[in-house]
């Protein structure tokens, strides 16, 4: 397959790491990627070390950092994969996308990879989230074609799944109902999990049964136990003609429910109405451990999504991207195009800073330092403080009470990369999980196919 050959050859290849005052290094290419430069220091950012994951599929993978620093990952794929420990299992005459789940070591050695067959041919399998929780079990999200793991068959369509961090499958269960129903994000809770995404139809969330009306999309939230068990679940809709998505969740040390999406229309999350006549605005809302309502707010004027959220002392994190203009802080913020935004509010909602700019803002996480890790991709107009860059992956680190830029890396590419999710060791170490376009998608016999890579990179 021709992008198949592209990608092998590519990874032949080793790559020198330039920036501004740094010294050489030396690692294997992901994909495509090739270090622009930095606008910071010797070392600060530097790349650990990469590693491709050749997938074919449409989507990029996620990552999540586990407590002890290993590196998981849980992507589909659609072409015969191999992540060092020999070959995964692979249908070649089924269309419909496998799945992976692997476990890196901090330095980026394979602990243990699991391939999953499709057991039906169904274009409709996708990975939502992945979240390691306060015990190090591994939770995984997102819709099934009938996978099947250690002769366990995950329910065909939405799921929910627990597994031991060696990979072992421990839990699983399904969303009961009619309509598609997409998993967006997960985040640990204690022993339990939280997920959001959004739905169509009705879904029997396991306390109630949530309904969205004709025509529409709905966002959802559920919180389950340590046995996969629900806890409680809310669903919000949007008037007439409406929608409304939650695309991020994290949860505080307090068991506070963060959540980051968009909306059309006129939704109540508990609180004020919020109403846009755009086709979509940002809106980010804090619940309770139990689910309720404490504050919902929204980027009135602004089109877009906001796509993270995250966490820290007395500090709640957005970041999206948007058009048109917002004020923060009675500071306008306007974009003619698609631009990034990273909002700084305190734990009662209420605006401390804002910064925009022409890049696009996909992936956010805070460490334990309370410094935030940003994530996207940019057209060579990047005005982060990286400088005069050209076109691809950028990874930056702000500082939390002002979001000014610490350091900034950027990365080129033939095509045009995504960022799919960022997390952040307790050591400040990095690690990017993306996508690239494949250059020559020809001879693909499924749309869009991307290759996937991690990142490591240096606090």
């Amino acid at each position: 397959m021709v992008g198949r050959r592209w990608a092998v050859g590519l990874l032949a290849c080793v790559l020198l790491l330039a920036g501004c005052g740094e010294k050489a290094h030396a690692a294997a290419r992901a994909p495509g990627l090739e270090v622009a430069g930095s606008a910071a220091g010797e070392g600060e950012g530097v790349l650990a070390w990469t590693r491709p994951l050749v997938l074919g599929d449409s989507e990029a993978p996620h990552t999540v950092v586990a407590p002890d620093g290993d590196v998981l990952v849980a992507a589909t794929y659609r072409e015969p994969l191999d992540l060092g420990g020999g070959p995964l299992p692979f249908n070649h005459v089924s269309n419909a996308p496998h799945l992976v789940v692997a476990r890196f070591s901090p330095e980026g050695t394979l602990r243990w990879a699991h391939g999953l067959i499709p057991g039906e041919d169904t274009p409709r399998a996708h990975v939502g989230g992945l979240a390691v929780d306060a015990e190090g079990r591994v939770w995984l999200g997102g819709v099934s074609a009938g996978f099947t793991l250690d002769s366990r068959a995950l329910p065909t369509g939405p799921f929910i799944a627990r597994l031991s961090a060696r990979g072992a499958l421990e839990r699983v269960r399904g969303f009961e109902g009619d309509g598609a129903l997409t998993v967006n994000a997960l985040a640990p809770d204690g022993g339990g999990v939280v997920l959001v995404g959004d739905f169509n139809g009705r879904r029997n969330f396991g306390d109630d049964v949530r309904q969205s009306p004709p025509g529409q999309r709905s966002a959802f939230v559920v919180s389950l136990d340590a046995d996969g068990k629900t806890r409680w679940s809310r669903a919000w809709t949007a008037g007439k003609e409406g929608l409304v998505t939650a695309r991020a969740v994290t949860v505080d040390v307090f068991g506070g429910v963060y959540i980051a999406g968009a909306y059309a229309g006129a939704v109540c999350f508990g609180g004020p109405a919020l109403v846009t006549v755009r086709q979509r605005t940002p809106f980010a809302l804090k619940l309770t451990p139990e689910g309720t309502h404490a504050w919902s707010r929204d980027w009135r004027g602004a089109e877009g999504t906001a796509n993270a959220v995250a966490v820290g002392p007395d500090r709640v994190f957005v970041a999206g991207n948007f058009s048109g203009r917002f004020y923060f802080k009675g500071k306008p913020h306007t974009s003619d195009n698609a631009h990034g935004f990273v909002a700084a509010l305190d734990g009662a909602g209420k605006e401390r800073w804002a910064r925009s700019f022409a890049a696009t803002a996909t992936a956010l996480a805070t460490d334990d330092a309370g410094q935030l890790t940003l994530a996207g991709s940019h057209d060579g107009g990047l005005d982060l403080g990286g400088g005069g860059a050209p076109a691809g992956l950028y990874v930056a680190r702000l500082h939390p009470e002002d979001g000014a830029s610490l350091w900034v890396r950027t990365f080129t590419s033939p095509s045009a990369p995504l960022a799919r999710t960022v997390g952040v060791d307790i050591g400040g170490h990095a690690v990017v999980a993306g996508a690239l376009a494949r250059v020559h998608p020809e001879g693909t016999p499924y749309p869009r196919p991307q290759d996937g890579f991690l990142l490591r990179l240096r606090p």
